[in-house]
């Protein structure tokens, strides 16, 4: 089949939502799909009056051809750029066409059928950059097949009176798996992503690793992200911008504990990574973590914006060896279970039944 997947923008640095889609890509294509990456600027193009439109151009032309350099895409994927309206421009006919985001639902929706049977890929609740509460769920009502990753994004898609397929993300364990056997780790590290946004918690998480440093003098802390190190990070602290997957896997497997602060998130990837490297997951209850984890189990957790409650379960952890280890060992088998040839399995079949169905 050809699969076109509309993205909003190019990607210059690592983002979970399309690392999910690039991985789509890559799998999707080695089945012998004829995969296409459609890049829409148009919002980017309204961006930043004061720059001149031609340079804008330039820069998304190139980098839809450059972009992602964080992650491996099959050479076969073609990659296209588009700054208009995607009904005004000339896109390539499909068999399936894949809204990825509330910023290219809408116009997906809009696209004649010889684009492509309609699917949207929902990974999560959406009202931000503009987007209202009502406008969100209008989108998922708009008649295109809805594929979301989480439990919790199903229901709310069914509350706005719309049905989906429930399809959970899978690891790729050929990126992230053990190195350093959960039991020898001895040296105190944390690692956490740092993020701008609130909703990630960064700063309820940094507050926390701060406390823990008072307690532990010995700790370490590693965190990664894609800004520039932030001013008001301690020293103590090491930063790694624009981790790639081979960095992260090695940050993943030096670290006895992985933090998760966020407030709200949709499944939390960067967990469920750790967690294969044989991390001990502690993090705040942000909804998306119960699509791969059970408490006391595989992660502890504590309400968000709670940084006491993040402090006394890292601090179990470092005062009970034993207890960190069985965490992590159950983590990472339990882990197991997200697959990526059933993701895609799966992800397949709900494509060619809307292919064969008229």
């Amino acid at each position: 089949m050809k699969i076109s997947f509309v993205l909003p923008g190019v990607s210059r640095v690592p983002v979970g939502g399309y690392k999910m889609i690039f991985e789509y890509a890559n799998r999707l294509c080695r089945r012998g799909h004829e995969v296409t990456l459609i890049y829409h600027c148009l919002s980017g193009m309204k961006r930043n009056q004061k720059v001149p439109k031609i340079v804008k151009l330039i820069y998304y032309y190139l980098g839809a051809y450059y972009f992602p350099t964080w992650f491996t895409l099959d050479s076969r994927i073609h990659k296209i750029c588009k700054y208009k309206k995607l009904t005004n421009s000339k896109l390539p006919d499909s068999d399936i066409i894949c809204a990825t985001a509330i910023d290219t639902a809408y116009a997906v929706a809009e696209l004649p059928e010889s684009k492509g049977k309609k699917i949207y890929f929902i990974q999560d609740y959406e009202i931000w950059n503009g987007w209202t509460d009502v406008e969100v769920k209008k989108s998922y009502c708009l008649g295109m097949k809805n594929i979301v990753i989480a439990k919790w994004l199903q229901k709310i898609v069914k509350d706005a009176g719309a049905s989906s397929v429930l399809i959970p993300n899978g690891i790729d364990f050929d990126v992230f798996d053990i190195d350093i056997p959960i039991p020898q780790r001895r040296q105190p590290i944390i690692s956490m992503l740092y993020h701008k946004d609130e909703h990630k918690g960064s700063k309820y998480g940094i507050e926390a690793l701060n406390r823990l440093k008072e307690q532990y003098p010995k700790l370490q802390a590693i965190l990664f992200g894609t800004p520039a190190r932030p001013n008001n990070l301690p020293v103590w602290i090491r930063y790694i911008q624009n981790a790639t997957q081979e960095q992260l896997r090695k940050i993943y497997n030096q670290s006895l504990i992985y933090l998760c602060p966020s407030i709200k998130e949709g499944f939390g990837l960067t967990g469920a990574e750790a967690m294969a490297c044989g991390a001990a997951y502690v993090a705040s209850d942000y909804g998306g973590v119960h699509e791969y984890t059970e408490e006391g189990r595989n992660v502890l957790l504590s309400e968000p914006r709670d940084v006491e409650g993040l402090v006394r379960n890292i601090t179990d952890l470092l005062n009970h060896e034993n207890k960190r280890i069985v965490l992590a060992e159950n983590g990472y088998k339990d882990i197991k279970k997200m697959n990526w040839d059933r993701a895609v399995e799966r992800f397949e079949h709900v494509i060619q039944q809307l292919n064969e169905s008229h």
